[in-house]
């Protein structure tokens, strides 16, 4: 069997090869039989940084390395949203009353891929080099704010204080919601490097999870985990036996490429393709699925919404004013029919309307949205965005027994959203001094052109792609002259964490409330998270440019709180409300994870009617899909 490694030079050449190496039988591109192998598409397309395999800087993330390699010390079920243990044998042990001093017990038996056994040694050397290097090393920077000092006690125990009161220890140094921050590293490979450790690739890693590194395309378009033999001592094992013996992540390359690769059955688990695409391929092959048999289809309880970021710290940004008119200008109803077919579900807050977050955050904003009154006297709120998105739908003519009713319509598509109401910007934009030239485009205060640069991912994700055109589009016709960027995953990061690089994005960074414990996401939300307009300074956090002092109080304050107390919750519900009366993000929708499966060789994905985790590939939670699929027996 030739290798694929000596022929991925482009996508469309790697589908063709694919093709033939399935027509020859049951042996996949990369020399492993398709029956013993889970096929998924990647997040972010192609890697340019395939041999960056070091967590504590930056990596080539998308790669399996959360799903497979790495190991937490507490992951999230993703199904009920409580955390459980992984390399920890039991919860931590809180040690003081106010709640920053704590013990961990590590399970014993655990293993490297190289065979060496895992200890705290690992976890001390891993904190040793986050403090030593914390300002070389570009992914320590939050364990580094949380931690004060730690203590080995044996080499399964050891004891963390923490810098303020930790109520959500577990998931500040385990997993949240899609991966953990602390990742440990083996000792025994790192520290013999030194000083190097800060520009170490660590490329093929030694891991911890019951997958390891088999090979990978020095192209960046896949990468090839293999069972361990000893599965059942690695970092996760304690979880059941994985059921593929190999899991490839592959770039499958454009959609249209993508789709025909999918329709013949050469990978098993898609990325977010769109939905006119997804139609296409059920069309036919009959083992392609989405999450749900009726609209939106897709699962909608990601714990991330999109929103449009807008860097605050510059005009006309920075205006209250200014950013309502820009979210009133959007007919999110018309983007969303045109880049998502229909197939979303909207989210007023700042937070993914889910069936976790609705009864903590947005049953009891019902009363905050409705009466929601801009300087002017404005109502914003339109609470028949859902009704309005079904009769749209019908008149284009869904089949109405595809679409929901009644109670069914706010569950589906939101509770509600903002008025498209372009006369009311116009009234806010000459508000501040922003009137319209005679092209029909609003202009800044001083007369000169306002031009947005609207930054979006190109096709690693086209769902935001389309997405963002459509945005673009529609502020056009509001008399918003704006331009889209469409940057790889690598700068659109970048840009995100860049004052001097962002203007308006489209991004889903801070809007990431999974649960009761919203400072996981919102906790970042400091004064010296703050940087000049213009500063090349990468932030450490607060990606929505939030500067409300009021809301770092609020934040500062929650540190001593319960996570789940009424005034913690109550605490999060006032930044969300502040967040939301000032527009300092235009939330958009929960995200339409459009994650088609194909149960050729593989079955028992998770579903709406059959949900065990979170059915994403990118998230740690995969760990519970690899457990729970079947193989079909297909050979």
């Amino acid at each position: 069997m030739t290798r694929l490694s000596r022929f991925m030079m482009a996508p469309l050449l790697g589908a063709l090869l694919s093709t033939t190496a399935l027509a020859q039988g049951t042996m996949t591109d990369v020399g492993t039989p398709r029956n013993e192998t889970l096929i998924v598409q990647t997040f972010d397309g192609k890697v340019a940084n395939p041999d960056a395999q070091n967590p504590f800087i930056s990596y080539a993330i998308w790669r399996g390395f959360r799903e497979l390699g790495w190991s937490s010390l507490w992951e999230m079920d993703t199904a009920t949203g409580k955390s459980y243990t992984e390399l920890a044998a039991e919860m931590p042990e809180v040690l003081n009353d106010e709640h920053t001093k704590f013990r961990v017990k590590l399970r014993e038996g655990v293993y490297w891929s190289d065979g060496v056994e895992f200890t705290t040694a690992d976890l001390d050397y891993t904190l040793d080099a986050t403090f030593k290097y914390r300002d070389k090393l570009t992914r320590v920077s939050q364990v580094a704010s949380l931690i004060k000092s730690w203590e080995v006690i044996d080499d399964y125990t050891i004891e963390f204080e923490t810098t303020e009161p930790s109520y959500d220890f577990e998931t500040a140094m385990g997993v949240y919601s899609w991966g953990a921050r602390f990742v440990p590293v083996p000792k025994h490979i790192f520290e013999p490097l030194g000083d190097d450790v800060i520009t170490f690739n660590n490329a093929p890693a030694v891991t911890l999870g019951p997958y390891k590194i088999k090979e990978y395309d020095p192209n960046g378009f896949w990468q090839l985990w293999e069972l361990r033999d000893d599965w059942e001592r690695s970092g996760w094992g304690n979880l059941g036996e994985p059921k593929a013996k190999y899991v490839l992540y592959k770039d499958f390359g454009a959609e249209e490429t993508r789709t025909l690769a999918f329709v013949q059955n050469q990978y098993d688990i898609d990325t977010f393709m769109s939905p006119d695409s997804i139609q296409a391929a059920k069309a036919r092959n009959p083992n392609i699925q989405t999450f749900s048999d009726s609209l939106p289809y897709h699962d909608m309880n990601d714990a991330c919404s999109w929103a449009l970021y807008m860097n605050q710290h510059q005009a006309p940004y920075d205006l209250e004013e200014a950013r309502w008119a820009m979210a009133l200008s959007l007919d999110l109803k018309q983007v969303g029919i045109t880049a998502l077919s229909g197939q979303f579900k909207v989210a007023a807050l700042p937070i993914a309307d889910t069936p976790v977050t609705g009864p903590i955050f947005y049953e009891p904003s019902a009363d905050f949205l409705s009466n929601l009154t801009l300087s002017d006297g404005y109502k914003p709120f339109d609470p028949n965005f859902g009704a309005d998105l079904v009769a749209a739908l019908k008149e284009q003519g869904m089949p109405e027994s595809e679409l929901p009713s009644a109670d069914n319509i706010a569950a589906s598509f939101g509770g509600g959203w903002w008025k498209h109401d372009t006369a009311e910007a116009e009234k806010l934009f000459a508000s501040v001094g922003m009137t319209k030239g005679d092209d029909g485009f609003y202009m800044m205060p001083d007369g000169t052109p306002w031009e947005i640069t609207l930054t979006t991912p190109g096709d690693w994700n086209k769902n935001m792609q389309r997405l963002g055109f459509s945005i673009a589009d529609s502020w056009k016709k509001a008399g918003i002259n704006v331009s889209v960027q469409q940057v790889d995953s690598g700068e659109f990061g970048a840009t995100r964490t860049t004052n001097s690089k962002m203007e308006v994005m489209l991004d889903w960074a801070n809007t990431c409330v999974y649960n009761a414990n919203w400072r996981n996401s919102w906790g970042v939300f400091k004064a010296d998270n703050v940087k000049d307009a213009n500063s090349d300074e990468a932030l450490n956090g607060n990606w929505m440019r939030v500067t409300d002092p009021e809301i770092f109080d609020i934040v500062e304050e929650s540190a001593s709180l319960e996570t789940t107390s009424p005034e913690y919750i109550a605490n999060g519900l006032e930044i969300a409300h502040k967040l939301t009366t000032t527009m300092q993000a235009i939330n958009l929708m929960g995200i339409p994870t459009t994650v088609p499966t194909n149960s050729t060789y593989w079955t028992n994905y998770s579903k709406q009617d059959n949900f065990y985790a979170a059915p994403y590939t990118w998230w740690s939670s995969f760990k519970k899909t690899l457990v729970n699929i079947e193989p079909t027996g297909k050979e």
